[in-house]
């Protein structure tokens, strides 16, 4: 008898929090396969007073290698110069890229990520030097940069997302 009252009252827990739940929005997803195994779009449903608005997501592949095209010492800590396979990235995969890098480089305080080996000698290239084409290959090929050991900066392809000091 005692255990019927006590679900019985936990029953009634439950739908009262459902119900004082309403109020706020209610989230449903659905994810999907797109052409290539690693990417995937996620729809989001948000329920609003006036109407629903659904939003649409596409998530690339993490990046899962790299070479290291250029390593140099300085004072400050590691320039590192690397070389990801080309793939259908996003930010939040640079991101988490940039992330890991950091942990496992203590002394990283520069690394430029590039998906074109070509783009590294364009890329060590002062800028007031560079020419019209090594210009055109960093604007489509240089993905992100992390500047003095912090600050993350999207390039080319991603410099719309702009930049942000790592752990903020």
């Amino acid at each position: 008898m005692r255990t019927r009252i006590v679900l019985a009252t936990f029953a009634v827990a439950l739908v009262a929090a459902a119900c004082s739940r309403s109020a706020e929005p209610e989230l449903s997803a659905t994810t999907s396969s797109l052409v290539g195994a690693a990417a995937t779009s996620t729809t989001t449903t948000v329920a609003a007073s006036e109407g629903d608005e659904t939003t649409t997501t596409t998530l690339g592949q993490q990046v899962e290698s790299f070479e290291v095209a250029v390593r140099e010492s300085t004072d400050d800590g590691e320039i590192l110069y690397v070389v990801v396979p080309p793939g259908s990235y996003t930010d939040l995969d640079l991101e988490d890229f940039i992330v890991e890098m950091v942990e496992s480089n203590p002394d990283l305080y520069e690394l430029h990520v590039v998906d074109d080996p070509d783009a590294v000698a364009a890329l060590r290239t002062p800028a007031d030097e560079r020419t019209d084409e090594q210009q055109a290959l960093l604007d489509a090929h240089h993905l992100v940069s992390l500047v003095e050991g912090k600050l993350v900066r999207f390039q080319g392809p991603f410099a719309e997302m702009g930049e942000f000091v790592l752990g903020s």
